[in-house]
């Protein structure tokens, strides 16, 4: 069978009849009890011994500790009591959860492996993705898939991580329940292929949680689990068939000739064989007036506050440069009685107390302004995340859109409204000193004339730098939140399979991109800063000398003044840039974010006039009906419901069934219609309504689903069940 893989040019070798080497290694417990962590004691009183080779079955009811058997055996709970031996052995892992790493189909199966492709293609037939990969189409194994790379079913995401599995070399194998995501004939070929006696694991030791005791005829050992405890174990066929927790459970029969058949009928599996993860885009040179005015302004009452904050930021600078100017008018005057010594030092203090409420009065509607404005930014981000469409979240990987919503939205919140604020009073203190010192000797004013282009030729390099640079270290920070989530889902399974340092190397690989480009950033920083501070030296230096040749023209006291303040703009000048050029390019956070807060909404707003109104008790009699229903996923895909008609009667109970990929968890997105209007065809009548004509606030506040992968909130049980 010819796969639609990019082959790696290896040395092919006879496959032989188990492509394993086992080894002598068991597992023993001797009274052993584990809790998780500070909790109450989970197992207890356990005593097991599981020789070399041999395959186990654990069966028992829900909550039972069916898997904490497995964490514990792992190493991932702790030993209170007893004795654990496993003999130093090594270990593959499936997890009840299919976790799936956001990487290709290949790199999921080989997990850090080297590349055998006997043993690859011999893997992927038996756990029956040979066929899935072929609908992948010219990209084969290489697919991405993970974080939404493309739509996998459960059963898809279960095989992928029972392959990764056998491609390791453990010593012994742990399956946590890895047959139920998958329809019945191919759960049968994977176990037969796989697991069974006559599998590729067949000299291996294996350990199977499964609540379908029909595969567990063929086990030399079968540990049935209770509350906690061993309740019986022994062979499967000796125990007793009127035993509370083996009666309860129902064995299927399968029609073994149409396995096989069964196997191959993917080809019309609705997968969406393309990755859908778009790139991040890269905005615009410039951060565009409407990020500013969404930060700043944002609504009609803060037009006042921003006009208010302008005035009182030119009244400080104002009385500030009057305070020091007749500080220096004071100072001139050789004698003056005490009655006119008095009044200078009242309006001084005057001057000064005044410049003193302005600054106060100016830093708190400055932040009062910067901090509303930054709210208002959050709530429209959140409102666009929480009404788009769910193509969005499929198109786009959490380690990105949590790295908005934090850093970004942490850069608003504490870094920019101050960078900011002192970049406005730098620059206006630069701007009083340059009229200070005018007043004083208007010669120096003639430096502007060469010092403008220059100043203006190197802000258009810093700022055109500056903005990718920051535009970049953000992107390259969504890896790594991305890398973080999804180790943190799956970190049973990565120390499982001994894999740490992989991740951690692949961490560190992540975390020394996103680094380059914030150095490269600050080293552009520093390079402006020192050609600022060239031209602030150039103007002081300037400064003095038409000071020290116009000594007879001008006045000591003016002079003085003049001097003072070309000293302070030295600093003053270039600090004051860099800010500003700093909070330009920290609106990169902000636009980012502004981003999220213009996301379309899921609800077409231009749909509203092909709207009906419905009875307040819609539905009463629960009457579904699909006429000629077709919709794809996406404009590029086939479709993945085609022309369904079905009527289902008040009070029914219909069964769905299908195998992996067929569309069955498509009808469930078709009725809450989570698919884009644009990509339907057909009509969907609940009680005879047009669910397309209705609002998706009451349809869905209507139905109730109980998805595939559960989903649980942080909180109380009382919270999780009425949220």
């Amino acid at each position: 069978m010819n796969l639609p893989m990019v082959q790696n040019k290896t040395s092919l070798t006879i496959f032989p009849g188990n492509m394993f080497n086992a080894e002598k290694d068991k597992i023993i417990m001797h009274n052993a009890s584990f809790p998780w962590q500070d909790s109450d004691v989970c197992l207890s009183s356990l005593n097991i011994e599981i020789e070399s080779g041999i395959f186990v079955g654990i069966i028992g009811p829900v909550g039972s500790g069916k898997s904490s058997l497995l964490s514990a055996i792992l190493g991932e709970m702790i030993l209170n009591n007893g004795q654990l031996n496993i003999n130093n052995s090594s270990f593959s892992y499936v997890s009840q959860s299919s976790w799936i790493v956001p990487d290709t189909l290949r790199s999921n199966i080989l997990f850090g492996k080297s590349f055998n492709e006997q043993r690859y293609l011999t893997i992927i037939r038996a756990c029956c993705l040979d066929v899935d990969i072929e609908t992948f189409g010219s990209s084969g194994d290489l697919t991405v898939i993970g974080e939404k790379g493309i739509n996998l079913s459960g059963g898809q995401k279960a095989r992928i991580s029972l392959a990764r599995a056998l491609y390791t070399d453990a010593d012994i194998y742990l399956f946590d329940d890895p047959l139920a995501p998958v329809d019945p004939k191919v759960a049968r070929h994977i176990y037969e292929q796989c697991i069974g006696p006559n599998s590729l694991l067949s000299k291996k030791t294996r350990l199977l949680v499964t609540y379908q005791i029909q595969f567990l005829c063929d086990s030399h050992l079968t540990i049935v689990l209770a509350n906690g405890h061993i309740q019986t174990q022994g062979r499967f066929d000796q125990l007793s068939i009127q035993h509370e927790n083996i009666d309860q459970i129902e064995t299927t029969n399968f029609d073994q000739e149409t396995v096989s058949d069964s196997i191959l009928d993917i080809r019309r599996s609705t997968i969406d064989n393309q990755s859908i993860v778009s790139d991040e885009k890269s905005l615009s040179d410039a951060t565009s007036w409407s990020t500013w005015h969404s930060l700043i302004v944002g609504s009609s009452l803060n037009w006042f506050r921003f006009y208010l904050v302008i005035i009182f930021l030119i009244a400080g600078e104002v009385f500030y440069d009057v305070s020091n100017y007749w500080l220096s008018q004071w100072s001139k005057q050789s004698y003056i009685n005490q009655q006119y010594q008095l009044m200078n030092v009242y309006i001084y203090l005057g001057l000064s107390l005044i410049t003193v409420i302005i600054a106060l009065i100016r830093v708190h509607y400055f932040f009062n302004l910067i901090l509303n404005g930054s709210n208002q930014l959050h709530n429209t981000m959140l409102t666009g995340l929480l009404y788009t469409s769910i193509q969005f979240y499929e198109s786009n990987p959490s380690g990105r859109i949590l790295n908005r919503v934090s850093k970004d939205q942490k850069v608003i919140d504490e870094q920019l409204g101050i960078i900011l604020f002192d970049a406005i009073q730098s620059l206006l203190m630069t701007i009083g000193s340059i009229v200070i010192i005018g007043i004083v000797n208007w010669w120096v004013l003639l430096l502007l004339i060469p010092l403008v282009p220059i100043f203006w030729i190197l802000s258009h390099i810093y700022l055109k730098t500056s903005r990718q640079l920051k535009r970049l270290e953000s992107i390259t920070r969504s890896p790594v939140y991305t890398h973080f989530s999804s180790s943190l889902n799956g970190l049973v399974t990565i120390r499982a399979f001994k894999v740490e340092d992989d991740f951690l190397q692949s961490l560190t690989n992540k975390i020394d991109a996103n680094t380059r480009s914030y150095i490269i950033l600050i080293a552009t920083n520093i390079w402006l800063g020192f050609y600022l501070d060239l031209m602030a030296a150039f103007f002081s230096f300037v400064t003095t000398i038409l000071a020290i040749t116009l000594r007879d023209q001008l006045n000591p006291a003016y002079v003085a003044l003049s001097l003072s303040y070309s000293i302070n703009m030295t600093v003053l000048f270039q600090w004051g840039i860099r800010q500003l050029l700093e909070s330009e390019t920290l609106m990169t956070s902000a636009e980012r974010i502004n981003e999220y807060a213009r996301l379309s909404p899921e609800e077409d707003e231009g749909g509203q006039k092909r709207l009906i109104k419905t009875s307040p008790d819609w539905p009463t009699s629960g009457i579904i009906e699909f006429r000629n229903y077709s919709f794809r996923y996406r404009s590029d895909l086939k479709l993945a419901l085609k022309n369904i008609n079905l009527n289902i009667a008040s009070n029914e109970k219909i069964g769905i069934i299908g195998r992996t990929g067929s569309g069955k968890s498509s009808l469930f997105q078709a009725l809450f219609r989570f698919i884009n209007r644009s990509m339907t065809d057909g009509e969907i009548l609940i009680d005879h309504v047009d669910i397309s004509r209705i609002t998706l606030k009451h349809l869905r506040s209507h139905l109730s689903v109980i998805p595939q992968q559960p989903f649980l909130f942080s909180g109380t049980l009382r919270y999780n069940l009425d949220p």
